[in-house]
C-alpha cells in the first residue's frame, strides 16, 4: 500500500466515515493564510490510503465544494478539488495578501490558523496584527502617535517633494503636503511618514526596533573557539530610514573580505570586494524595503562571518521562495518603495533578486540562499566559488543539455572531484539547511538519475549517488 508522507504543504484526512472533518476549514484556511497546500481526504495520518468507494470519493468532493461556496470563510479562497481514484486532493491556493487573514466567519477572528511545520497551528498576536497591517495597506500605514509638528523635519519632506517633480504643492502647510506623499491618514503621521520623514532621535523614541543591527563575527559562526567572545564588532544604524541605509551601507561594505587582481589595463594590482557591491546593495536596500513594519519585537539583522553574509528582516516573504525570480514583486511597504525609488536606493522593478543572483553569478561565487525562518526573510550570500574554472566548462555542458539547477551542477562538481555524494553531502555543497531540504536534495537527484548522468550505488544509510559510465 502507497506511503505518504505529511509535510509544510501537505495533510491528511482520512474521511473513514464517509464524512468530512468538522475542522476542515483550520488547515484549509491555515494554507490560505501561509504558503498554499494539499489536504488530501482518504489517506490516514501516517500516510496509507484508506481505500475509500468511489461513491465516497464522489460524496466528499460535492461536500466540500458545498463547504466552499457555503460562505464558511471571512473571504473567498481558492481551491482546486480533484479525485485521482485513491483519494480526493484539495490544492488550496495562498490567498492575497490583502486578503488575509483567512478564518472562519462562525467562529471570528479570535482563532486565525497558520502552518508551521506539518501542523496546522494558531496564529500569535503579533502574527495576526501582521496580516491585518498587509491587508488594511501594510505596516508602513499604521499611525503613531504623537505631535507631527515634533516628529517631522520639515526639510526631509522639501527635499523629498523636489525629488519628486510635484506641482503645487510648494506653498502648502507641512500636514497637506504629508497628505499628499500619503505620510499622513486621518490626520495621524503613518510609519512611512515617520521613517521617511522623522526627526532621527524621535524615531526611536516612538516606534520599536526600526532600526539595522550589524554584528561582525570572526569564523563561520557566532560561537567560536573562544566562548567569551560573542563577536567582533556590533554597531547599530538609526535615524530615518535613508540615514540608515548610507551609513549601514557604507560601513557593512568597509567590512567585505577583499582580493588582490591584476588591472589589465595599468598591470597594477588593486584590491577588489570578494562579493560584489551590488549584491550587497540590492539584499540590504530588500531588507528594509520589504520588512513587515507592523512587527514590533525585531529589526533588520546583518551577520558577517568568513565565508557569508546574512541579512534577515521581519516579516516573511511575499512572494513563495520558489517563485522569487520568476514573478513580479509584491510591494508589501509601497510607499517606502516609491521613496527608496526616488533616492535611487532600489528602482522599483521587481529585479532586486534577479540582480543579487547574477551579481554572485558573474563573479563565479555560490548562489545566493533566500529563506523563510519563523516570520522573517533571510538572504544568505556566499564569499566562495564552488567550481574552478576548469569545473565550470566541464559542467556547463551538461547543465546546458538538461537545464539542471544550479544545485544540481554543485553536485555533479563534487561527484567528479570526490567520487561521490550522499544526501546529507549535497545540502552541505549546497548550503540546504531548511527543513524539509533532504527530501529537496532527493528530488533533484532523482531527476539527474532519470536524464542518465548519475546512478546509484548502495543503499540505507550508505546510499551513494556517482557518475553514470
Amino acid at each position: 500500500m502507497h506511503r505518504l508522507i505529511e509535510n509544510l504543504d501537505t495533510e491528511f484526512k482520512s474521511c473513514e466515515n464517509g464524512a468530512l472533518p468538522d475542522n476542515l476549514w483550520q488547515p484549509m484556511s491555515a494554507f490560505a493564510n501561509t504558503r498554499g497546500g494539499k489536504i488530501l481526504l482518504g489517506v490516514s495520518d501516517d500516510g496509507r490510503e484508506i481505500g475509500l468507494s468511489r461513491e465516497i470519493l464522489d460524496k466528499l468532493q460535492k461536500d466540500v465544494s458545498t463547504l466552499i461556496s457555503n460562505d464558511k470563510f471571512n473571504r473567498p479562497i481558492s481551491v482546486n478539488i480533484e479525485c485521482n481514484g485513491a483519494w480526493v486532493e484539495l490544492d488550496i491556493k495562498e490567498s492575497p495578501f490583502y486578503d488575509k487573514p483567512i478564518f472562519s466567519k462562525k467562529v471570528g477572528e479570535k482563532k486565525v490558523y497558520i502552518r508551521q511545520g506539518a501542523t496546522t497551528v494558531l496564529a500569535t498576536d503579533e502574527q495576526k496584527k501582521s496580516m491585518f497591517a498587509g491587508a488594511s495597506g501594510g505596516g508602513e500605514n499604521q499611525p503613531v502617535n504623537g505631535n507631527i509638528k515634533e516628529l517631522v523635519d520639515d526639510t526631509k519632506v522639501d527635499e523629498y517633494i523636489s525629488k519628486t517633480g510635484l506641482a503645487g504643492i510648494d506653498g502648502l502647510d507641512t500636514e497637506t503636503k504629508l497628505t499628499k506623499l500619503k505620510a499622513l491618514r486621518e490626520g495621524k503621521l503613518t510609519v512611512f511618514g515617520l521613517i521617511g520623514f522623522g526627526v532621527n532621535n524621535k524615531i526611536d523614541e516612538t516606534l520599536n526596533n526600526v532600526y539595522i543591527d550589524f554584528r561582525y563575527f570572526a569564523g563561520t559562526s557566532k560561537v567560536g573557539d573562544d566562548l567569551t567572545k560573542i563577536y567582533n564588532e556590533r554597531n547599530e544604524f538609526h535615524g530615518d530610514i535613508r540615514k540608515q541605509f548610507i551609513e549601514a551601507f557604507e560601513h557593512i561594505k568597509s567590512k567585505l573580505p577583499v582580493e588582490g587582481t591584476l588591472n589589465a589595463g595599468t598591470g597594477l594590482r588593486e584590491d577588489q570586494y570578494i562579493l560584489p557591491e551590488a549584491a550587497l546593495r540590492e539584499a540590504l536596500a530588500n531588507a528594509i524595503a520589504h520588512r513587515d513594519y507592523s512587527i514590533s519585537n525585531s529589526c533588520v539583522n546583518v551577520d558577517l562571518y568568513s565565508d557569508r553574509i546574512e541579512l534577515s528582516n521581519p516579516g516573511e516573504s511575499l512572494v513563495a521562495i520558489d517563485d522569487l525570480d520568476k514573478t513580479d514583486s509584491k510591494a508589501r511597504n509601497p510607499n517606502l518603495m516609491e521613496m527608496l525609488k526616488v533616492f535611487k536606493i532600489t528602482d522599483k522593478s521587481a529585479r532586486g533578486i534577479l540582480t543579487i543572483k547574477q551579481a554572485a553569478r558573474n563573479k563565479g561565487l555560490l548562489d545566493p540562499l533566500f529563506e523563510n525562518i519563523s516570520g522573517s526573510f533571510k538572504a544568505t550570500l556566499f564569499f566562495s566559488s564552488p567550481h574552478s574554472n576548469k569545473d565550470k566548462e566541464w559542467v556547463k555542458d551538461i547543465a546546458d543539455r538538461y537545464s539542471l539547477k544550479d544545485t544540481q551542477q554543485n553536485a555533479l562538481v563534487h561527484i567528479k572531484n570526490h567520487g561521490s555524494i550522499s544526501n546529507r553531502e549535497y545540502c552541505d555543497v549546497n548550503h540546504m539547511t531548511s527543513v524539509y531540504d533532504d527530501r529537496k536534495a532527493r528530488r533533484e537527484l532523482n531527476e539527474m538519475m532519470k536524464y542518465g548522468i548519475i546512478r546509484v550505488e548502495g543503499r540505507g544509510p550508505g546510499t551513494k549517488y556517482v557518475l553514470s559510465d
